[in-house]
């Protein structure tokens, strides 16, 4: 059988059909409009807190990213109210809608989205495309992260620092289609780099006062992990007082 509109018979359809490009449809303009998220299965490594997975997630305007590292599944949901109050509470605004894949991990988000008035966008079965933002930005984690611990000769278990760490330079690097940082449209204000340091280099730490001593070294050997999530501090891994 031949189809006059398309110009194709049924049996070349049938046999070369192929899936579409997914399109990218309109953008928000304005923050928490929408929140695509997506979770990552490290399990295989576990990390050095003993953490299994990563969520993500990416307000859809402005890019910004936050990353939780959660050891079970079943913990996605709590993690998301935890993103939510403290979104919301510091932006003095509302999340209207989320964007996620059909996993079984978001059954619960159902109920509460319905109940609190929010969209919870499913993608189409067996179609990871549809929810590309959080996919590619997870990709672009995983391959920062990777990178960082095979330049550094770090131990595979520190996956969760590295990442941490990964996500909190991504927001400070320019998007290509708004030409300013997730940081910048997410806080109003341009980030401030001059602290920025190499990942898992070697770091020599002044000792407390109590551990301090008048003849030998005053400084122990350490690890640098990234940067503190509260605060103007660094974080380090302790390898050897000297």
């Amino acid at each position: 059988m031949h189809d006059k509109q398309s110009g194709k018979c049924d049996i070349c359809v049938e046999s070369k059909i192929t899936k579409k490009t997914c399109y990218p449809i309109e953008r928000q303009y304005e923050l928490l409009g929408l929140i695509h998220f997506d979770l990552a299965d490290l399990k295989q490594t576990m990390s050095r807190g003993g953490k299994n997975y990563f969520v993500t997630f990416i307000d859809d305007y402005s890019r910004y990213t936050k990353v939780y590292l959660i050891k079970h599944k079943d913990e996605t949901f709590y993690v998301f109210l935890k993103y939510k109050a403290k979104v919301e509470n510091q932006l003095n605004k509302k999340i209207k809608r989320i964007r996620s894949d059909r996993g079984g991990e978001y059954v619960l988000f159902n109920k509460y989205c319905v109940r609190e008035g929010i969209i919870h966008e499913v993608t189409p079965p067996y179609s990871p495309k549809s929810n590309g933002v959080a996919e590619r930005k997870n990709r672009t984690l995983n391959e920062m992260m990777n990178v960082m611990l095979i330049s550094s000769s770090a131990p595979d278990n520190l996956w969760g620092e590295a990442l941490l760490a990964t996500c909190f330079l991504q927001n400070r690097i320019p998007h290509k289609k708004t030409g300013k940082t997730p940081y910048e449209l997410w806080r109003g204000y341009q980030p401030n780099l001059k602290y920025l340091r190499v990942w898992g280099c070697l770091a020599k730490v002044m000792l407390f006062d109590p551990k301090k001593r008048k003849i030998g070294s005053k400084t122990s050997n350490c690890m640098f992990l990234g940067y503190a999530e509260h605060g103007a501090a660094y974080r380090f891994l302790f390898l050897k007082v000297m």
